[in-house]
């Protein structure tokens, strides 16, 4: 599991800049940042709610697979 690289993935895919995430998922810039880093690991709330702008599944977030899962 890789949450900084499954951020910064969604993000880049969607042609999105920092602080555009960070506004629609009611985040700071700085926090979104920190994430994509490595530096700090994201709340649940705010996982769900990046899930939400991209209308993706949490696990796309995490950098995980379903094989990661089940081992």
């Amino acid at each position: 599991m890789n949450v900084a690289r499954g951020f910064r993935r969604k993000r880049e895919e969607n042609g999105m800049e920092q602080q555009e995430l960070a506004k629609r998922a009611s985040v700071s810039r700085a926090l979104i940042c920190s994430i994509e880093k490595g530096q700090r690991m994201p709340s649940l709330e705010t996982v769900i709610a990046v899930a939400e702008v991209f209308h993706c599944p949490i696990d796309e977030l995490l950098d995980r697979d379903i094989e990661e899962v089940r081992t």
